[in-house]
């Protein structure tokens, strides 16, 4: 990243190596004397108090569209963690379990919960419910009672849930169900009777379910469940097959979407404590959560969006501007990282005056060597540095001016 050959050049602008890894080893998110006694309560206290500040700014910097997806993403980690989890079918395998729900349109990431472990799956911990309820239903929970649909995988999706969240909640779920399910006759699970591409529909009260048998190989069929409470008829598209498994396809993808968007262009670092993973992972959820509400307001106005990677290029020359522009007038730092700054920035480069005088600053850090001005007889020492050129001068050749000094 710091290679003056193969680095970018923002990096050097931003700061130096040696600052970059010293803030990384002193980054804290809480109080660590009053750790050891919130971690009794939760096992998330390391980062909670600004993690809770990241989701509750998502959840307000963004209205929904009609329909939501939930689903999980896992954040690679391979050090210690008490809430670590193995995920064979993720490219990670190992890391930290968050459950997500984005929006299915524009994979805007609305709220997250962290997987903390077997203590918070426990009956008496979620009031006796499944697992994947609970967590859906909390997911949600700004959403009740505003007409928007939900999609779900088999591991959320349960009878009780649908019957909860469309009496109770105002909200409807369409999503794929395990074969196992108890719920489920023994009819619609024969494959023997069945040919590739038709669909049985099972009607129940406020429910549909159907099972659409699809073709795996030359040999064998299978059969999908899908549970909808949004639709009650069964219609089938001019694909053939049935609307819900249409409507499932299009709006299931849009966790899976947002996790692929955060692997393209990630800040995620290799660490040994697990709050820096967490942390790299907000960074993550902010840059894509803020570049789709920038490119919404850019179509509104009708105005062409520009490609992810130019927003987050212009987003971090924005936020290093400031500060490069402080360290153009540190005499300390080396002439070609100001020429850098110049470039990368475009803050011009501090120039000497010689009609006013010389700008000149004291450090108290820097070493004590001979004026440049003086006669090399009269070693005269000094720890003064001209603004412009950074050569040492002695007190008899500074020019100071009070501030109100019309020059």
């Amino acid at each position: 990243m710091f290679s003056p050959k193969t680095g970018p050049p923002i990096y050097r602008a931003a700061m130096s190596e040696d600052r970059f890894c010293f803030l990384l080893s002193c980054l804290r998110f809480d109080d660590k004397d009053t750790r050891a006694q919130r971690q009794t309560t939760d096992k998330l206290a390391a980062i909670r108090v600004i993690w809770d500040i990241f989701i509750d700014n998502c959840g307000k910097m963004y209205v929904p569209s009609e329909t939501v997806t939930v689903d999980e993403q896992l954040l690679a980690f391979h050090g210690n963690c008490p809430f670590r989890m193995y995920i064979p079918s993720k490219p990670a395998k190992y890391g930290i379990k968050l459950f997500l729900i984005c929006d299915s349109k524009s994979k805007y990431m609305l709220r997250a919960i962290p997987y903390l472990g077997k203590e918070d799956t426990q009956p008496q911990a979620r009031g006796g419910i499944n697992v994947g309820h609970k967590i859906t239903k909390d997911l949600t929970e700004p959403y009740h009672n505003r007409n928007r649909n939900v999609t779900t995988d088999n591991w959320f999706s349960s009878v009780p849930l649908v019957t909860d969240l469309l009496h109770n909640c105002g909200m409807t779920l369409v999503g794929t169900v395990k074969a196992n399910k108890k719920e489920i006759p023994q009819e619609v699970k024969e494959t023997r009777t069945r040919m590739v591409g038709s669909s049985a529909f099972l009607f129940v009260n406020d429910m549909t379910l159907v099972s659409y048998c699809k073709d795996t190989s030359r040999t064998k069929k299978k059969l999908v469940y899908l549970l909808s409470s949004m639709h009650t008829q069964p219609t089938i598209m001019p694909n053939g097959k049935p609307e819900i498994i249409c409507f499932y396809n299009e709006t299931k993808g849009g966790v899976e979407a947002f996790d692929q968007m955060c692997a393209i262009y990630s800040v995620s670092r290799k660490t040994s404590r697990w709050p820096m993973s967490i942390f790299y992972g907000m960074i993550n959820s902010c840059v894509i959560n803020s570049w789709i509400i920038y490119k919404e307001n850019q179509q509104t106005i009708g105005s062409k969006p520009i490609e992810r990677r130019f927003y987050m290029q212009n987003m971090a020359e924005t936020l290093i501007k400031a500060w490069s522009g402080k360290r153009m007038f540190n005499t300390r730092i080396p002439r070609t990282i100001k020429t850098l700054i110049n470039t990368v920035c475009n803050i011009p480069l501090p120039v000497r005056d010689d009609q006013a005088g010389l700008t000149v600053m004291a450090d108290s850090r820097a070493p004590m060597v001979r004026c440049s001005l003086c006669d090399r007889a009269e070693d005269r020492k000094t720890r003064h540095r001209c603004q412009g050129c950074t050569r040492p001068v002695c007190p008899q050749h500074i020019y100071t001016w009070c501030v109100d000094c019309p020059h």
